[in-house]
């Protein structure tokens, strides 16, 4: 069985050479290329910012819970994460998302569908508010629905007590490259705004700044801040994923989105928009992006965040 060394089921094995990381292509030491991912539910509502994790993240996933309120899903394959969250609740189409990486999954409950789902996918469920893993792998910051954190630490406990920490992941991995020059680099002012419908408070820019080859994130008119680095949220890659339109579900304004099949996306890489293709045939699928020609999308090495944009929502790229 592979030593715990602090992170997620790392290894104890000590190496020069570098490899492409799984989960976002990062070079790093080989021993770290392949562990298996954690999947946390992060809040987004105004009165749960700045949030803290995301910066670390390979992959985020934001979509709509209720309201017109956006929510992530962050991955994470970095070892060594401070603090995680506020954590909240889960969603189907986020276990949908999840069940990808046969990830461990952090949330504090969920919609009655998406609890369903977290049985039938049998996930690594790490529950937040009841069960064996809520009191010792949480911390609470106050009695509020936006008090709820977990660390990097506190999550590879979890997945060794889950028995997941020796096992390498085997999903589908996205392609990924090195930056280009910066002569390839688009010039000039460029990214994307969406709107999900919520007001001023939850609008999203994306803006490209070409020396960092990096799309800087703002929410609400304001820069998007880590709280613990103070640091503006930044993704190598801005996925916009064009899904049909949300279909709400009961009284509490929960909504179904549909994820799987396929449809259309916006890559936003390099200071380029370009629209691609995306499929996802089943719930444990990987959901797979190709341009027009049929060749798969390569990622920037680092950071892919893919929002997801029902039918009859607004975004512009300019």
């Amino acid at each position: 069985m592979a030593a715990l060394v602090g992170g997620f089921g790392l290894p104890a094995e000590a190496a020069s050479k570098k490899a492409a990381r799984r989960l976002d292509g990062v070079m790093v030491a080989p021993g770290l290329a392949n562990t298996w991912p954690i999947a946390v539910m992060i809040d987004n509502h105004s009165a749960a910012r700045p949030q803290t994790g995301l910066d670390k993240a390979s992959v985020v996933y934001e979509a709509l819970a209720e309201g017109g309120i956006p929510r992530f899903m962050a991955v994470f394959a970095q070892p060594r994460v401070q603090l995680i969250g506020p954590v909240r609740s889960a969603r189907a189409y986020f276990v949908q998302y999840a069940a990808e990486y046969r990830a461990g999954f952090a949330h504090a409950g969920g919609s009655p569908d998406a609890i369903a789902m977290l049985k039938r996918v049998r996930l690594p469920n790490f529950e937040g508010i009841t069960g064996k893993y809520a009191k010792h792998f949480y911390r609470r910051g106050g009695n509020c629905v936006h008090c709820l954190f977990t660390d990097s630490k506190l999550l590879a406990r979890a997945l060794k007590q889950a028995k997941y920490h020796q096992y390498r992941p085997t999903y589908r991995a996205w392609k990924f490259k090195n930056d280009p020059p910066p002569k390839e680099r688009r010039k000039g002012l460029h990214g994307v705004n969406v709107d999900l419908g919520a007001g001023q408070a939850y609008r999203i820019r994306y803006e490209y700044d070409r020396k960092r080859n990096v799309y800087t994130r703002f929410t609400g008119g304001r820069v998007h801040v880590d709280r613990v680095s103070k640091q503006q949220l930044t993704a190598k890659n801005v996925v916009l994923m064009l899904v049909p339109k949300e279909r709400v579900l009961d009284r509490q304004g929960r909504i179904a989105l549909n994820i799987l099949g396929r449809g259309k996306a916006i890559l936003l890489q390099n200071g380029y928009a370009s629209t691609v293709n995306w499929r996802k045939g089943s719930t444990n699928d990987r959901t797979v992006f190709t341009r027009a020609n049929g060749q798969e999308v390569e990622f920037n090495r680092g950071a892919v965040w893919i929002t997801v944009v029902p039918r009859g929502h607004k975004y512009s790229v300019f």
